[in-house]
């Protein structure tokens, strides 16, 4: 026979399990069993029984919003009513049971409510958004929408214009900023810190303070004029003043397909620079040399591709062709990425027919410039970085002007809702 405490410290658990699910999909009642005597235990234990009912009506009578369920048992003594079940409609009905869990659900609903587009990702963060205080709660919801209205800004921390908001909040903060916005931290970014790491500001669209670049020597002549370095990150604008010449310039997304990037006379690879292309316009020893992007083979990689472009225009693409993809589609996984801006109207038709195919059932594709067999990026590298002559630039756009703006139209569209690319939101194939 299960008393009141012990029952109200079942509820206390079941509404701990449950109520995130519950903010979602609200079940339609509860019960919990009392665990109620059989017919032997109520004749012989009559008076303890008894006491056990008493309680119990007590209990309902300060609990109006919980019923007893109850059952006639049939004893020597005559027909006993029994109670069996407590039984409650819904889960304010349940939450209201403890003043713990009634103030707990309150909250709980009030703030999910203005929350920007409650989806899955946020559910493992609901506990630590109901815990904020209403200071913190509130600057939460304004750096969520900020950051969602302004995606690209390539602002500096300190220039994002929210009241209250600094480095250190957004730092403690961000992986509940990051959830609001359905976005994924990076599997590096450490838990709890006081410092934004290099991902959360990519991730956030801001510029980073100092800007740095990332740059390889991979000709040995340009090594030897700086004491043999070949790796240096440094202030763009030390980056920029350097005396280099180089007829290819290589710029890779991820620093872990850079590093491996053999020497080439004649050549620097540029790395890791995310959404701050912006930097391309700074370096004045890239103009004349011929400029090749290599980035992963996703929706994001070729977004960044199109911005790259929009920079430096005559930018070209290496390792991010359909033939690629479809070569190397057993290396291809799911793209998780809710979140994708529409890419500048740059690409060429090639690219757009690439960006096309990597539509997959109800999903999208994702091929990750790190996965590809290095002996056949050698391959492809070598044919564009080992060239002597100046290589004319692809055509920058797909060939009818009203085609290409309906293409990227749709994509925009696609990139917003979630559906994929195509005249009927059926990518092409």
């Amino acid at each position: 026979m299960r008393s009141p405490r012990e029952i109200l410290a079942q509820i206390r658990t079941r509404y701990s399990n449950g109520w995130r699910d519950w903010l979602v999909s609200p079940p339609n009642g509860f019960s919990f069993s009392l665990a109620a005597p059989d017919v032997t235990t109520t004749a012989r234990e009559a008076t303890k029984v008894g006491d056990w009912l008493r309680a119990w009506r007590t209990w309902a009578g300060e609990h109006p919003k919980a019923r007893l369920r109850s059952t006639t048992r049939r004893t020597l003594i005559g027909a006993q009513e029994i109670y069996t079940h407590v039984e409650v409609d819904d889960v304010d009905a349940l939450a209201g049971l403890s003043p713990e869990t009634a103030a707990h659900w309150a909250r709980a609903q009030q703030r999910y409510l203005q929350l920007l587009a409650p989806h899955l990702r946020l559910k493992p963060r609901l506990a630590e958004i109901v815990d904020l205080d209403d200071r913190d709660f509130g600057l939460l919801l304004l750096a969520a929408q900020w950051f969602a209205e302004h995606p690209q800004s390539g602002l500096t921390m300190r220039q994002v214009p929210i009241r209250g908001l600094h480095t250190k909040w957004l730092a403690r903060h961000r992986r509940l900023v990051l959830a609001l916005l359905d976005l994924d931290p990076s599997p590096s970014s450490p838990e709890s810190d006081d410092e934004l790491t290099p991902e959360d500001v990519d991730l956030l669209g801001l510029r980073p303070v100092p800007r740095q670049a990332d740059i390889i020597l991979l000709d040995p002549a340009d090594r030897r004029s700086l004491a043999g370095l070949r790796h240096l990150r440094a202030p763009l604008g030390e980056i920029a003043a350097l005396p280099l010449r180089p007829r290819h310039v290589l710029v890779v997304e991820n620093k872990e397909s850079a590093l491996p990037v053999p020497d080439r006379p004649g050549a620097v690879v540029i790395h890791s620079l995310g959404n701050f292309l912006s930097a391309l316009d700074e370096l004045p020893w890239i103009s004349g040399a011929c400029v090749w992007y290599w980035g992963d083979l996703d929706r994001a990689g070729l977004a960044l591709l199109s911005r790259a472009r929009t920079v430096h225009p005559e930018i070209k693409s290496v390792l991010m062709d359909r033939r690629t993809l479809e070569r190397h589609h057993d290396l291809t996984v799911e793209d998780p990425t809710s979140r994708v801006a529409a890419p500048d109207p740059t690409l060429t038709a090639a690219e757009l027919e690439t960006l096309a195919q990597l539509a997959d059932g109800e999903g999208y594709l994702r091929l990750e410039q790190e996965r590809l067999p290095w002996e056949y990026v050698l391959l492809q590298l070598s044919g564009v970085l080992d060239a002597r002559r100046t290589v004319r630039p692809a055509e920058p756009f797909a060939q009818d002007a009203d085609e290409r703006a309906r293409w990227h139209e749709r994509v925009g569209a696609a990139a917003r809702s979630g559906a994929r690319p195509g005249g009927d939101g059926r990518a092409g194939r």
